[in-house]
């Protein structure tokens, strides 16, 4: 198998590239530092061919003096692990001809015999003709190919990257030692400096970059020259959407309109999800023995699974409006806007991208935050990205307050519900801010490094690959629902269901009395008495205390936790059946209802703060390499979220 590295700016199109040659869906968004660590894989050809090729897509680089730990991964990988690779194809953006081509001459410096093809790409943007490309051949000395990775199938590329590794022999593994500034030195640890790099001041550093600089200048000149026509668009829309007012009130109406949309949009979708799992359900369960052996798969499997599957189109809506704002150039000036708000926090507007990739996931906006440059900073944001509202908290939302705030509109087109949303997400990211700041101020105390960004081009954002990032992210949920909710679902039902009942406590009872027994005497549920005294300051009783302990395995397991326990069946969020089950549920000490408006935003605001994700403590653990970490935040946030559920109880009760 032979290998080859991309390399090329943060959004030159290495990642469209990877995508095109490969089939796979390598994250792709127009806003520098998403890419955070390599991916590789085969080409497509490869089940045509017999020479096996595979690419390695690695993060986009200005220059080889990193500053950041994303930077680190592709210095490193081009020094220390360059007898990998048969090839480099370096990516030229056509947007950035003259900074790009730089990096090229750089790499050339440092690997002078290494093999490298050279892929000029944008050429929709601006005319970059086979003569052009020809001219820039003979100029630099390696082949080029002119592309547009968004309008161009994969043939031509592919053709032009394999007949190169087929012809080129082995190049001599020989390479020139980079020049780095001491403080760059941190974010390339696996280098030493006596074999791969020589330490020098920050001026030289800088020369060197404007040597290649003027060098890539002088070629342009001589062989290419074009309009700036595109630049002049996005100068002038930059000056509505970047603008202090309009820009923010711009700003504003993106976000409400995706949270509207993953609300409101979603529903009929959804009540056909529901359907298709009841339906299943009502299909399969005829055909089991009575017993256990349905009750696993009914009560445990299909009440917790199908509960979580129903949310897959709000969650693919997400991902895809998502996708289309990152493809649109916009993500960038979202963090310019925000830059004076995060600035104000003690953070700089590279945190915007892992506070925004948060919404959907924590575990992928940690990784996010690589970009960060100061170590102090990107700890401070990684320890307050979870309390952004990620997409598994939509199933908690979604139940409380469909059940319990009254859809209401004001002014013509502003929904309590859809509001109420806008409040949560607001809430959760207010507080992040919040506590990052206290954080800067004292364990991570430090100045606030400059904000320097690259605003591309706006460009026009494919439906079909949002459809299609749309789509993966769907299957990596239903593959989560079926692995680890799964397991989850099947480990609830055991532990709600044994040690079980005799015979004589079930005589004269109803099918229901008996599984509202069940559970109440079984290891589920005396879990949930004994946490009860806790729960009681935030309204909640032992049931709820089941629900919230579940959780903490996956938060999507909430609801048809609530499900089991009232012994519902297979049940979601829209199901009438749990509603109004909550709403009916009295204590029978009080005689008052269990659930009411000041018990559900208890609820709300336990999950809107509450660390309830292990998957998030694990990539915790291993991008901070302590668990110290994990213990400190899982800490903080509970302590948190408890004080925050107590609080909103107490004043709404």
């Amino acid at each position: 198998m032979e290998n080859v590295l991309l390399v090329g700016f943060p959004n030159s199109g290495k990642s469209t590239i990877f995508n095109m040659l490969t089939g796979q869906l390598r994250k792709v968004s127009n806003y520098s530092g998403v890419t955070v660590d390599s991916a590789n894989a085969e080409l497509i050809s490869n089940s045509i061919n017999d020479k096996k090729i595979s690419v390695v897509d690695l993060p986009g680089v200005y220059n080889l003096v990193p500053t950041s730990l994303d930077e680190g991964v592709t210095t490193t990988s081009l020094i220390k692990d360059m007898s990998k690779y048969k090839a480099i194809a370096m990516i030229l953006d056509l947007d950035r001809f003259e900074a790009s081509l730089s990096l090229l001459l750089a790499v050339k410096e440092i690997l002078p015999k290494k093999n490298i093809i050279v892929i000029v790409n944008k050429n929709d943007h601006l005319l970059f003709t086979a003569e052009h490309a020809k001219k820039l051949e003979i100029k630099i000395g390696y082949p080029v190919l002119s592309i547009s990775a968004i309008n161009d199938d994969e043939k031509e590329l592919d053709n032009f990257i394999r007949k190169f590794v087929t012809d080129k022999k082995e190049a001599d593994a020989a390479f020139e030692k980079i020049k780095v500034y001491p403080e760059s030195t941190q974010y390339i640890p696996e280098l030493k400096s006596q074999e791969h790099f020589v330490e020098v001041a920050v001026d030289d550093v800088v020369k060197t970059i404007k040597s290649h600089q003027a060098e890539a200048r002088e070629i342009i000149n001589g062989i290419y020259s074009h309009s700036s026509s595109k630049t002049k668009f996005t100068e002038k829309l930059d000056a509505i959407m970047l603008h202090k007012f309009w820009g923010s009130l711009i700003f504003i109406a993106i976000f409400y309109i995706i949270f509207h949309a993953i609300y409101s949009w979603a529903g009929p979708i959804m009540d056909l999800t529901e359907s298709g799992v009841g339906a299943l359900g009502d299909l399969v369960g005829p055909h089991l023995p009575e017993g256990l052996i349905r009750s696993v798969v009914i009560d445990g499997v299909f009440a917790g699974v199908g509960g979580v599957i129903v949310f897959l189109p709000q969650i693919m809506i997400l991902f895809f409006l998502l996708s289309l704002l990152e493809q649109s150039g916009y993500i960038s000036r979202a963090a310019v806007l925000t830059d004076k708000v995060m600035g104000t926090f003690g953070l700089n507007g590279k945190a915007f991208l892992p506070y925004m990739s948060g919404f959907a996931c924590a575990i992928p906006a940690i990784m996010a935050a690589r970009s960060i440059p100061d170590h102090k900073e990107r700890a401070c944001t990684i320890m307050t990205i979870p309390m952004i509202t990620c997409s598994a908290r939509l199933p908690v939302y979604v139940l409380l307050i469909g059940t319990f705030i009254p859809s209401v509109t004001y002014l013509g087109f502003l929904n309590s519900q859809a509001l109420a949303f806008f409040f949560l997400y607001f809430l959760g990211s207010f507080m992040a801010l919040i506590i990052a700041k206290i954080f800067r101020l004292t364990i991570y105390k430090g100045e606030t490094s400059n904000f320097i960004i690259d605003l591309p081009h706006y460009e026009k954002p494919s439906f079909r690959f949002a459809a299609r990032q749309a789509l993966r992210k769907g299957k990596v949920f239903l593959k989560k629902a079926g692995t680890i909710i799964l397991g989850l679902s099947i480990l609830i039902w055991i532990l709600s269901t044994f040690p079980g009942l005799s015979e004589e406590q079930t005589i004269n009872k109803t099918p229901e009395e008996v599984s509202a027994l069940t559970l109440e005497n079984s290891y589920l549920g005396q879990a949930g008495k004994l946490m009860e005294p806790v729960l009681k300051p935030m309204g909640m009783n032992w049931k709820m205390g089941v629900g919230v302990l579940v959780a903490f395995g996956a938060r999507e397991l909430f609801v048809s936790t609530l499900g089991t326990v009232y012994a519902l069946g297979d049940v979601d969020e829209e199901s009438s059946s749990l509603r109004d089950r909550l709403k009916s549920e009295v204590d029978p000490a009080t005689g008052k209802p269990v659930f009411n408006t000041a018990v559900a935003w208890s609820l709300l605001i336990f999950f809107v703060f509450a660390l309830q994700c292990i998957s998030t403590l694990a990539i915790l653990r291993r991008e901070m390499g302590s668990w110290k970490y994990p213990a400190f935040m899982f800490t903080y946030m509970g302590l948190l979220g408890y004080a925050g559920a107590t609080i909103a109880y107490q004043l709404l009760k």
